[in-house]
């Protein structure tokens, strides 16, 4: 393959038939268009996940404002305030719980923005430090004074007498009268119990000003991610999350952390399962896809997979499915763009009720009194709108008592509240980004001008914290009115994304969660890898390219012979039946029996010329065939040799084997468990 030419590419991609077992041909996947299909998939995903990695990174860099802002006021404050009457100075310290690389570049960098803003005021220089330079307090020191001091001094430093980790050289080359030193100390262990003040002594805390920051994190944190990037009308992303991967997500963070990083590394092996699918091809860009298809015919399953659905959708909804197959590539793209613009129709419909419903029940139960609601349960059956589990909840269908409370909690709203309502409403609505939106929410925009103009004109502001008011017949009917229409309104819109056409490229739905990425036991299973390394080729099949689309050598329930396995396998099975002591010659050997296995083998499926043709041609090469055989047996030794080399480096970096210097012909076997 050509990319192993190029320097600049980090990692490759090769497909299962590439791999090989043996030498065995497998047709199904040796075609170019598997490389042309993975790099499609691969342009989406990389398209669709840096569009939710952007919106991410704005929600996170939000959320952190307040405590990047927080830590530039105490390191600028840090010597502005000093408290009269100590009996010695103390140290300022900033103690920075949960922080994330994002959370440390925006801190970094508004220092530094501010150090460059203050014109005329003492600079302040920034020293990092890390782990290994704190092996011992002279390190420490030397790491700190050399920081500052090779920063500042532009030229060759003069000589001095004093050690480079001698505070005091601060003073002699940087020409201050004292040192303001702030450190800010990025924690790994959560705020309370703080660390500092569990391990230090009191003499030592004495000395110390300890302020103890702690951006958002938790539960909050991930709902309002979620929310933000998968819920929020303002944005669409290319891909929808399911209810199978938000509740993995939620459940995750329940249970282990919720940190912004574990957030993000789930968020993209969701996105990755995702983009695995062939069909995936058409989630970014179908023109892209649409140019492949014309150009290529080995997209022939992707272009019968896409007229299954359609065919498939034909049925409940005509509409969608352009009337008919579709003949050309240009055809099945707009088919295919007809379906996304509805499904994306959809999604939108559901993000603006949703949000709705929880302007809804933010104020109609915003008085603390809600009854049965108030439950903790994930499914969204007996749990607030705002919870984190409501948000797989409602794209399930779960949520719908919950409108209705909320809606009939709406009726029975006093006029102030009803006037609260229908201003944040209008707010909502009226303040929608995309146009395209707006233009669809027209019908709702002009009604909340209606009903806030049906509002009695003179209400008492404090009425709302006052005792409650008995409605009037005129103010009862009108909340009356806006519940009903409000719950006919959110129900209409919260509709089952799986019945869109095509829903599967654009949405994972119910897809599990691949869990086993997120804790993948690495040891057992390159064990089970090595081997039985069908299993592995035949699970990656069928989640490539469909159940029905694996190798012919692969069929389920067939074991495969020694000499059909990789070579790095079969050198794991003679491994594995060695004692303590490898002898690598012997092991050697053992490999070469099984190679020759599979040269016979092999050769006897190639079979033999027709037995007239051999008798015409057998004493003109009988010569001929002597040398060649000679030089066929010699370049067979070297070629078993290099693939035993191969697959023993490919054992070594795995770390099966250790050297030993007291026998170099000998090596120590690091895995010594019974493999199934």
């Amino acid at each position: 393959m050509k990319e192993f030419e190029d320097p600049s590419k980090t990692c490759i991609y090769i497909p299962p038939g590439h791999a090989g077992f043996g030498s065995q041909s497998h047709s199904e996947y040796d075609d170019i268009e598997e490389d042309e299909c993975y790099d499609l998939q691969m342009r989406a995903y990389r398209a669709a996940w840096m569009k939710c990695l952007d919106r991410v990174r704005t929600i996170l860099k939000i959320l952190h404002g307040p405590a990047v802002s927080d830590i530039v006021a105490q390191v600028q404050n840090a010597y502005n305030e000093d408290l009269p009457g100590l009996p010695y100075p103390e140290l300022p310290v900033v103690a920075l719980s949960g922080a994330t690389t994002a959370l440390l570049s925006e801190v970094i960098s508004a220092l530094s923005e501010d150090e460059n803003a203050e014109e005329g005021a003492d600079e302040r220089l920034q020293v990092h430090l890390y782990p290994a330079e704190c092996s011992s307090a002279m390190n420490m020191m030397k790491a700190i004074v050399t920081g500052y001091v090779d920063r500042k001094e532009s030229g060759k430093r003069k000589p001095t007498s004093l050690a480079s980790f001698d505070i005091n050289l601060l003073r002699a080359c940087m020409h201050i009268p004292h040192l303001p030193l702030v450190f800010l100390l990025v924690m790994n262990s959560p705020p309370s119990p703080s660390f500092i003040h569990t391990v230090y002594p009191r003499s030592t805390l004495a000395l110390l000003r300890v302020q103890q920051v702690a951006p958002p994190a938790g539960l909050l944190m991930v709902k309002e991610v979620l929310s933000k990037t998968f819920f929020d009308p303002d944005f669409e992303p290319d891909v929808m999350l399911g209810p199978g991967a938000l509740d993995h997500i939620t459940d995750f963070a329940s249970r282990h952390t919720a940190s912004p990083d574990a957030l993000l590394t789930m968020l993209q092996l969701a996105y990755m399962k995702h983009f695995s699918i062939p069909l995936s091809i058409f989630a970014h860009d179908e023109r892209d896809a649409g140019r492949a298809l014309t150009s290529s015919a080995g997209f022939a399953p992707v272009v019968d997979a896409v007229h299954a659905r359609l065919l498939a959708a034909s049925g409940s909804q005509p509409q969608n499915d352009g009337g008919g197959r579709p003949q050309t590539a240009e055809e099945l793209c707009g088919a295919v763009c007809a379906a996304r613009m509805e499904f994306q129709r959809q999604t939108r419909r559901l993000r603006v009720a949703f949000t709705v419903a929880r302007i809804a029940e933010r104020v109609a139960l915003s008085d603390g009194t809600q009854g049965p609601v108030n439950g903790k349960a994930v499914d969204g059956r007996g749990s607030r709108l705002d919870s984190l589990g409501t948000l797989s909840a409602i794209l399930r269908q779960r949520g719908s008592s919950q409108v209705r409370y909320v809606c009939l909690a709406v009726g029975k709203l006093s006029a102030s509240k009803l006037r609260v309502l229908l201003q944040e409403l209008h707010a909502f609505w009226y303040g929608l980004q995309s146009v395209v939106i707006r233009r669809e929410e027209e019908e709702a925009r002009i009604w909340i001008v209606e009903m806030l103009n049906q509002l009695p004109s003179s209400l008492e502001e404090g009425s709302m914290d006052g005792p409650p008011v008995p409605l009037d017949t005129h103010t009862k009917e009108l909340a009356g009115s806006i519940g009903d229409w409000l719950q006919k309104y959110i129900e209409q819109r919260l509709v089952r994304l799986e019945d869109c056409t095509l829903w599967d490229i654009w949405y994972t739905g119910a897809t599990p969660f691949p869990s086993e990425l997120i804790n993948p036991a690495p040891r057992p299973t390159v064990v089970q890898a090595l081997l039985h390394p069908d299993d592995f080729i035949r699970a990656y099949g069928g989640l490539a390219h469909g159940p029905d689309q694996t190798a012919p050598a692969l069929d389920a329930g067939k074991e495969l012979a020694l000499w059909e396995l990789p070579d790095a396998s079969i050198a794991f099975r003679r491994y594995v039946e060695a004692g303590r002591m490898v002898n690598v010659f012997d092991w050697f050997e053992s490999f070469a029996v099984v190679l020759d296995s599979q040269r016979r083998h092999l050769k006897r499926g190639k079979g033999v010329m027709a037995d007239e043709d051999m008798d015409a041609e057998a004493d003109e090469d009988a010569d001929t065939d002597v040398e060649q055989g000679e030089e066929e047996e010699e370049r067979w030794k070297v070629e078993e040799q290099a693939r035993f080399m191969r697959a023993l480096h490919e054992l070594d970096y795995m770390g099966f084997v250790r050297h030993t210097g007291r026998k170099p012909d000998h090596v120590i076997r690091t895995f010594y468990d019974v493999p199934d």
